[in-house]
């Protein structure tokens, strides 16, 4: 009877081993995908970040030229843009005087 024991431990330690061994693997297979996609990410994200790093220049020369209209239209129409101005406070000062 101690020997059929012996061997139903034996089978068990085994079959034990065996599914330790399948997580193992599995964990590592998941471990290996899982940094195959985050360094996916990072590639798309530096990618990204570059790509909009390249486009600040433009942005920054457009909002120059923007600045540049404003100052214009302003010194030419003065008293049309110090209106504009009252309005849009006035405007500003309704809305958060409500809250």
């Amino acid at each position: 009877m101690a020997a059929k024991s012996a061997d139903i431990e034996t089978g068990f330690d085994k079959s034990v081993d065996r599914i330790r061994d399948t997580v193992k693997t599995f964990a590592q297979s998941v471990g290996d995908s899982a940094a195959e996609g985050v360094g996916h990410l990072a590639d798309q994200g530096a990618d990204g970040v570059k790509t909009v790093a390249g486009q600040v220049p433009k942005v920054s020369h457009w909002i120059d030229d923007q600045v540049d209209a404003a100052r214009d239209r302003v010194r030419a129409e003065p008293i049309k843009m110090m209106a504009i101005a009252a309005g849009v406070g006035a405007l500003l000062g309704a809305v958060f005087l409500r809250r």
